[in-house]
């Protein structure tokens, strides 16, 4: 099994694909004895007010590491109720999914400053009033508009500065397409990180994840509230 320390957030899904629930903290990898051989494939989390399934019942386990890795266990369920969810983990039948927050795209409106720009391996310095706006955001790269300066072309490297949640985030990305308007202006260009690092991914990946959970939320909030006017409405 994966290191407990290495792990970021796991997520346990029905059978039907649907979350069942989520967790950051509170797991743990119990080890129990079978014929006197340790087993540690048993997946203990606790928490709050959690759904209580019928022991049995099949669901999966996506583990997400730190590093990005994502992980898939078909598991049983031993033990549930509101404060405490047990699984069996069958790891003879893992598999590692894509990392979609590698292309999940999240909408944002971030503010940055423009450091630099390099093209044919000449860089060169923009004054500190170079600002752009990150208009989306995922683990590969950005959609980024940069504000009062000149046009940029394809393998042009930007570098910026920016903070994401609580984080400062310094990277550059690389050019790989201008979108223009259909009158021909340039509307802002598509471009892809250049060797982050695995603290930067991880602080990347962090922030797109908070702000997918937080979409989910609101989105489970507006078909409550849908449903709610349809019985008031007696549809």
């Amino acid at each position: 099994m994966q290191g407990q320390d290495k792990i970021r957030k796991i997520d346990i899904y029905g059978i039907d694909n649907k979350l069942v629930l989520e967790c950051t903290r509170g797991f743990s990898f119990p080890v129990k004895y079978i014929d006197d051989q340790p087993v540690d494939n048993i997946l203990m989390i606790k928490g709050k007010k959690f759904p209580e399934v019928d022991r049995g019942t099949r669901v999966n386990a996506v583990i997400t590491t730190k590093g990005g890795d994502r992980i898939k266990y078909d598991c049983q369920v031993d033990y549930s109720d509101s404060d405490q969810f047990n699984v069996t983990l069958y790891t003879s039948k893992s598999q590692e999914l894509e990392d979609k927050r590698r292309y999940y795209k999240i909408k944002t409106e971030i503010n940055c400053r423009v450091v630099d720009i390099t093209r044919n391996n000449e860089v060169s310095s923009y004054n500190p009033n170079l600002y752009g706006k990150i208009q989306d955001i995922n683990i590969g790269g950005v959609f980024i508009v940069v504000i009062g300066a000149e046009d940029y072309v394809n393998g042009d490297i930007i570098s910026f500065t920016t903070v994401l949640g609580d984080s400062r985030l310094e990277a550059s990305v690389k050019v790989l397409r201008v979108q223009r308007s259909a009158e021909g202006e340039i509307t802002g260009y598509g471009c892809s990180f250049l060797s982050i690092t695995s603290h930067q991914e991880e602080m990347i990946s962090s922030y797109v994840n908070r702000l997918q959970i937080e979409d989910r939320q609101l989105e489970r909030e507006r078909d409550i509230l849908e449903t709610e006017l349809k019985k008031e409405r007696g549809y």
